[in-house]
């Protein structure tokens, strides 16, 4: 007799569960306790799966799906490379088989003895061999799925014929955040092979796997919260929620209860909480079915790292004061719509030549060549020119032509098949074309593309046709584009870097952007929109600006345009102290060149008095200031982490927070 409920099989029991088996396939009862509990239940589901004890082999994949399942689990695949090595060692001598398959019981890597190779290719116990239960019967691989804990099957366990002279056992691995299966740790061998030590042997192994995998998890956590660092400090003023790849909830900055009365969110409250409309796992279109109504696509923010996707960042706008009462009215259309171009701030005369002419360029359904220096805002003419036309409910995708490799920007325009390269997406991703159809694709920086990729590029436009890379299958998308350029695009043409079809294709129309240095007289119309637009978003009233700081604005010439020029006034306004800014706060290059210092004495100078707390926070600000915006060089200049610049950042805005009001 042999207790059921023993979690190692008894070798000496054999011929009993044989004749139990026998018993079993013809329905005739069993006697009591004659076989383990775990082994009947999966006779069991055998049976009710109509799986054919005669059976001979599993049935086999072929090395190009093997190829395709190890990248589609190589997170699996590659934690567990090391774990088997030191298996293997173990058992050098066994005569065993050691094998990782992946959640659907297909054997992705398989080590050991060539003579129990050989032995095991008759049935299919070999690389690419699909071994669940429903297909193949009671194994240790298929039985541990099944019944998703630790298994040993041993001989007349088994429930097909041909796979009765094995032993085998299985673990699961599991993910250690999730609890999903990841796939199963497996030794396997003739009967003769057979030791009780084997299930613990594949259950420390599996464990080890998960600590690997556990330890990779918490550095993508890392690098995701570092990465997601500067947003958190950017729009401290809005709700913001950032998830990890999983669509695990992992920080939030408090105000879901703000987005919950002014837009209607509905988010848990829990850190670890998965939401599927944010699992990068899943496919975008089945992710787009699972969103939640409340979400905004442009509310979404890809956290993105050289190896690919980290997470999402869900930044939702709040509307914390009114504006003040000298901010400018959000102008509106003769419809009632609030003006598209209402983010386009100036009343010169170049300005509003460009926003006359981008009005115009909106109603016609032809393509249109932004031109103009870097950080003219030629996104926001774009938005705005998809805005006041007659699609504007319809998608605005923007893609950055220079700010990708050759290989990202391929299958971000064209998108891919599932297995197309490693890493890429179960069930594939719809490209950048497929994402606009009905509407506008917007690609900045087009005077950067390669120019290998230009003609498929033209053949999308001619067309309207696009293959994802890996595919063989054409999909018809209608898009109107818009493209811009800091580049001439004409000497580009004659230099051979830019196709002269393409070149034609995409300057139908044309809309120059002047620089901001052309037009002086809107500065004074840019800093009060700024100053409220800040001050709505960090929930405080405006500074004042001095007249000098109006002055050094309007006399420098911004080589950035207006990105340089929101980064900088951005800067001032979070650093500084009180309701005031004042031109002791500028970096040296916008305030202008110091005074001559007086001529050198003997006696000694003193020096200013100021706490180490005021010149850490100017050194701070002159940094960030310095580097235009950018965290990064400016944690260089000042010698410390980026991280910790963050920290310093977030702490001094916390000591400007403005004073309780007044009642």
């Amino acid at each position: 007799m042999c207790p059921a409920g023993l979690l190692i099989p008894r070798a000496n029991n054999e011929q009993a569960v044989a004749q139990c088996w026998e018993r079993f396939v013809q329905n005739d009862p069993l006697p009591r306790a004659s076989v383990r509990d775990v082994v009947l239940a999966s006779w069991r589901r055998c049976r009710s799966e109509a799986v054919d004890p005669a059976r001979h082999s599993a049935p086999a994949a072929d090395d190009v799906r093997i190829r395709q399942l190890r990248e589609q689990h190589h997170q699996l695949y590659d934690a567990a490379q090391p774990v088997l090595d030191n298996l293997r060692e173990v058992l050098r001598e066994s005569g065993t088989l050691i094998m990782l398959s992946d959640p659907g019981g297909v054997i992705i890597d398989l080590h050991g003895d060539s003579r129990a190779r050989h032995a095991g290719e008759i049935v299919n116990l070999a690389q690419g061999g699909r071994w669940m239960e429903d297909v193949i019967g009671t194994n240790a691989i298929g039985t541990a799925i099944a019944a998703r804990e630790p298994v040993q099957i041993y001989a007349s366990e088994h429930y097909c014929l041909d796979v009765k002279r094995w032993t085998c056992a299985a673990a699961p691995v599991f993910d250690p955040g999730r609890g999903i299966l990841l796939g199963v740790v497996d030794v396997s061998g003739v009967k003769e092979t057979f030791h009780g030590h084997s299930l613990g042997l594949v259950i420390a192994a599996a464990r080890q796997i998960e600590s690997v995998i556990a330890r990779q998890e918490m550095d993508l956590q890392v690098r995701l919260l570092e990465q997601s660092m500067e947003s958190f400090v950017r729009y401290g003023g809005d709700c913001i929620v950032l998830f990890d790849r999983h669509g695990r909830l992992v920080k939030s900055n408090g105000r879901l209860q703000a987005a919950r009365e002014q837009h209607g969110v509905h988010l848990p409250l829990d850190i670890g909480t998965r939401i599927d409309a944010f699992d990068l796992g899943l496919a975008p279109d089945e992710r787009a079915v699972r969103a939640p109504r409340w979400l905004r696509p442009e509310w979404l923010h890809p956290v993105r790292s050289r190896n690919g996707d980290l997470g999402t960042l869900l930044v939702v706008p709040l509307t914390h004061m009114p504006a003040p009462a000298h901010a400018a009215p959000r102008t509106q259309t003769s419809t009632g719509r609030p003006d598209p171009f209402v983010d386009v701030i100036g009343d010169s005369e170049v300005i509003d030549s460009a926003r006359r002419r981008a009005r115009r360029l909106a109603t016609l359904d032809l393509p249109v060549m932004l031109l103009g220096e870097t950080g003219v805002g030629k996104e926001v003419f774009a938005r705005a020119i998809h805005q006041s036309g007659p699609k504007s409910a319809a998608p605005f995708v923007a893609v950055n032509c220079g700010a990708l490799t050759r290989e990202l920007l391929a299958s971000e325009l064209f998108g891919y098949a599932e297995g197309a390269f490693t890493g890429a997406r179960r069930g594939g991703l719809a490209g950048k074309f497929e994402q606009a159809d009905g509407g506008t694709l917007f690609l900045d920086e087009i005077g950067e593309m390669p120019l290998d990729m230009q003609p498929h590029l033209l053949r999308v436009l001619q067309d309207g046709i696009v293959v994802r890379l890996g595919d063989t299958r054409e999909r018809h998308v209608t898009v109107r584009m818009i493209a811009a350029t800091n580049r001439d695009l004409k000497s580009e043409v004659v230099a051979g870097r830019f196709r002269e079809d393409l070149y034609h294709r995409l300057c139908v129309t044309t809309l120059r952007l002047p620089a901001l240095r052309e037009r002086p007289g809107d500065i004074d119309l840019i800093l009060d929109h700024l100053n409220a637009r800040l001050a709505a978003k960090y929930g405080c009233l405006p500074r004042h600006i001095s007249r000098d700081v109006r002055a050094a604005f309007r006399d420098y010439r911004w080589p950035g345009n207006v990105r340089e020029f929101q980064n900088v006034f951005e800067s001032v306004f979070a650093l500084s102290e009180g309701d005031a800014i004042d031109a002791s706060l500028l970096p040296d290059e916008i305030r202008g060149p110091a005074p001559a210092p007086e001529a050198a004495t003997n006696a000694p100078t003193a020096l200013p008095c100021s706490s180490l707390e005021n010149l850490e926070r100017q050194a701070i600000y002159s940094a960030v200031a310095n580097a235009k915006g950018n965290i990064s060089r400016a944690a260089k200049l000042l010698g410390i982490s980026r991280s910790t610049l963050y920290v310093k950042l977030a702490n001094l805005r916390i000591q400007i927070e403005p004073p309780a009001k007044r009642h």
